[in-house]
């Protein structure tokens, strides 16, 4: 006996089974992801502009990452810096104490200013993460040694033997139309003068003590704390662009998700309501096959 159900009406209703069954498994990665699609070719009217954005997120993201690094490096120069202004102020005390002094307090003073030109050579190599950071571009070699610093006498003259790094400065593109410069070399003026006024000090005949070379070398600690005082401000004001900079960065991000979670985000409750929606189909449809592969003609004679 033939069947009541014809081979198109067996062929039709397989194809709604499959399609059901496609979106059944489509809505159950909704409702289970919160996404609306795996991979693109599910958003494909919105494929382009989630590429875009996406990309955008991701330069902004380097853009942060690089950033920090850079204003570590920056901060640390700004910290090193302001060190290297207590010593040029600790030459002025110095200086200042000289007035007078007999050969004995002298003596002193100059071996305070010995130890203060090694310590100011130390600020002068400050390293981060392996890099020297008063170095221009050769990071990778100490930016002073003292063994190119001749002994100052007066009246003096500038020398930046003791510098061993190169011309380069520092540069960071913190945005797309953002250059930040922020670099500082070791034979700056205000270095190279406070380098001098120690020198002069620590190197200074001690009795009777030189006057003019005291005068000297007080001059020269004045315009070093001044002249200092500008890099370090000029340090902290790269700082603060840079951190405002990364701030955008981050509030760019928090838009550019946004939007990607728009494009790429199913309302939950409306995925789960689908979800049932399109199970109730596909088990009308599955009890609909099975009732006509079970009715025969003679079922009806």
């Amino acid at each position: 006996m033939e069947r009541i159900a014809t081979f198109n009406h067996q062929n039709q209703l397989v194809r709604f089974m499959l399609t059901a069954e496609s979106r059944v498994a489509a809505a159950q990665v909704q409702a289970s992801t919160g996404e609306k699609s795996l991979d693109y070719k599910g958003i494909a009217g919105d494929s382009g502009r989630l590429v875009n954005l996406e990309s955008h997120y991701r330069r902004s993201e380097r853009y942060v990452d690089e950033g920090e690094v850079v204003n570590g490096r920056i901060q640390t120069m700004h910290d090193a810096v302001g060190g290297m202004i207590d010593l040029a102020n600790r030459v002025r005390g110095l200086v200042a104490s000289l007035q007078g002094a007999g050969g004995g307090s002298a003596e002193g003073i100059r071996s305070e200013a010995q130890a203060l030109m090694t310590e100011f050579a130390g600020l002068l190599n400050t390293q981060q993460e392996g890099r020297y950071l008063f170095a221009g571009g050769r990071t990778d070699r100490a930016a002073v040694s003292l063994d190119g610093l001749p002994a100052a006498t007066s009246p003096s003259a500038a020398d930046t033997g003791y510098y061993k790094g190169d011309g380069s400065v520092s540069y960071f593109q913190a945005a797309d139309d953002l250059i930040i410069q922020y670099g500082v070399t070791a034979d700056d003026p205000s270095i190279e003068k406070a380098l001098r006024s120690i020198s002069l000090i620590a190197n200074m005949p001690t009795d009777p003590v030189d006057t003019a070379l005291v005068d000297e070398a007080s001059d020269l600690a004045d315009a070093a704390a001044d002249g200092l005082t500008v890099v370090q401000t000029t340090l902290g004001s790269a700082s603060a662009t840079l951190e405002r900079t990364i701030d955008r960065h981050l509030e760019q991000q928090l838009v550019l998700q946004t939007h990607v979670e728009d494009i790429r985000n199913i309302d939950l409750a409306e995925a789960t309501t689908r979800l049932s929606q399109l199970q109730a189909n596909l088990e009308s449809t599955l009890s609909l096959m099975k009732i006509l592969q079970q009715t025969n003609l003679s079922d009806f004679l």
